[in-house]
């Protein structure tokens, strides 16, 4: 079975036209059955409200409704506002300046499945405030974080985002030969969907475009600009015409794809029951553990442990931690030269993934130096406690005054763990008295984007190096989210 998510970016609060194009598109849905996803702008939910369409909330309600900010594109937008924040302030500014309109938007069309950034306005600090609102879903298009073309976890949060070969659409505006050509390429990509086995294709629009030729915020907000709100206007129009022929022409793109006997169209909220979390909660043994941490160039990645479970790099971090911690514990009580059972002594992993480190900080032991084992063990008790009070990992670990960085921490422990339990499988084994340190390093960041902050609302030359940093250290959280039907 092949599954096909539309979603709409629902934003135009400026241009009245706009919602009867919403509420076409709506229509087409409800006349083929079917259910998309709707990300709507908390303020064109008000302003529905104030112009009296009920017909438009009603058919809303019906359906699978995402939040797609407060208001969009007014400025400060979120990746201006954040451009110079760190994570904890940041975190909390998005809370200041979105909790309320999330609270409006579900007052008006009940809770969101789903969250998609406002153009290219992201940035990582959003993630807790989704998890903190109930918000359990990012969809969307942005370039700045993505991983193979497929669905992923990130921050905790499962994302459809960046989607590339499995990312189509019916481009209206070309008439019959558009419909043709999408068509066309919905099959092909629908053919080697079935060939992969991997289950998905997004499929985007923004009601909007149907009833004008340019966006609303555009028009407006371009370039950094924000008119008095008497100036503000609305979005050049099609015609009532022209947007008669193009919702016929989506209608009988909707009709094609809902045609496919293989073919099941989800929403957002449909797809979460498709993408569980396998490794939450699962247990290892130390010795199982080892095997997944050979790092032998250094780079640090997610890991597949079998076809339906894959870790996330923080994942084997806290894994690593509570592997070192217990045999702290066994040292402790039974003295330095106690037999180790691997096998025997098992870790956890939690239901939540810690998020990574917020601050980029360097190992000031040299890379070829040794430190007493104990040393080691005693710096993974102070991370335990850190990831246990603030859910994220340490920007450096401890060896006495010197600092060691997180990827650094894992590939030497890793190194110690897999010696010890390759002598393990024949025998029980002592602590070694000292460890030789290494040097490991995030491969996870590759997948962050570049040059992602051309969205033309943005002033000319906007940059923010600061939500990259950010970004690429929460890759540490990153792993691909499995479909169901495609981990069999």
């Amino acid at each position: 079975m092949t599954n096909v998510l539309f979603w709409f970016d629902v934003e135009d609060y400026l241009t009245p036209e706009s919602d009867d194009a919403l509420l076409g598109l709506l229509q087409c849905f409800e006349k083929h059955g079917a259910q998309a996803t709707w990300k709507v702008v908390t303020q064109k939910a008000r302003v529905l409200e104030e112009r009296g369409r009920d017909d438009v909330i009603r058919a809303l309600q019906r359906q699978d409704i995402g939040y797609h900010t407060d208001n969009h594109s007014q400025h400060p937008v979120l990746a201006e506002y954040l451009a110079e924040a760190g994570w904890d302030d940041g975190v909390e500014e998005i809370m200041r300046r979105e909790r309320a309109g999330y609270e409006d938007l579900v007052r008006i069309l009940g809770p969101a499945s789903t969250f998609g950034q406002a153009g290219g306005s992201w940035a990582p600090q959003i993630y807790p405030f989704l998890r903190d609102a109930g918000i359990p879903l990012f969809m969307d298009e942005a370039g700045h974080i993505g991983l193979d073309g497929g669905p992923f976890w990130y921050c905790n949060v499962p994302h459809i985002n960046r989607m590339e070969k499995r990312s189509t659409r019916m481009e209206f505006d070309q008439g019959e030969e558009g419909l043709a050509a999408g068509i066309d390429k919905f099959d092909a990509i629908h053919r080697g969907v079935v060939e992969d086995g991997d289950g998905l294709i997004s499929i985007y629009y923004h009601p909007c475009e149907f009833a004008t030729t340019a966006f609303w915020d555009g028009v407006n907000f371009s370039r950094g600009r924000q008119p008095p709100l008497a100036e503000w206007k609305p979005a050049p129009l099609r015609g009532a015409a022209q947007m008669a022929t193009a919702l016929d022409l989506f209608d009988r793109y909707l009709a094609h794809i809902v045609a496919q006997p293989d073919v099941e169209i989800l929403t957002g909220r449909q797809i979460l029951n498709l993408l569980p979390d396998a490794a939450a909660e699962r247990v290892f043994s130390i010795a199982e553990l080892a095997e997944l941490l050979t790092f032998s160039t250094g780079a640090i990645e997610h890991r597949f442990v079998d076809a339906e479970t894959v870790l996330a790099p923080s994942e084997l971090f806290a894994l690593v931690v509570e592997a070192l911690l217990q045999i702290l514990m066994t040292v402790a009580e039974q003295g330095s030269e106690a037999p180790l059972d691997l096998e025997q002594m098992h870790v956890l992993v939690e239901q939540d993934t810690p998020l990574g480190p917020v601050r980029r900080q360097a190992t000031t032991v040299s890379p070829s130096s040794s430190i007493p084992t104990d040393m080691l063990l005693e710096s993974a008790a102070d991370a335990r406690q850190y990831l246990g009070h603030h859910g994220r990992m340490p920007d450096c670990l401890w060896l006495g005054a010197q600092a060691i960085s997180p990827a650094d921490f894992l590939v030497t422990a890793s190194a110690m763990l897999q010696k010890l339990a390759s002598v393990s499988r024949s025998r029980a084994v002592t602590l070694p008295t000292s460890v030789a340190i290494k040097t490991g390093q995030l491969a996870s960041e590759r997948f962050v984007g570049e040059d992602v902050w051309n969205w033309p609302i943005f002033e000319e030359n906007f940059d923010a190096p600061a939500i990259m940093e950010l970004a690429r250290l929460q890759t540490w959280t990153l792993k691909p989210a499995l479909l169901l039907s495609a981990a069999g």
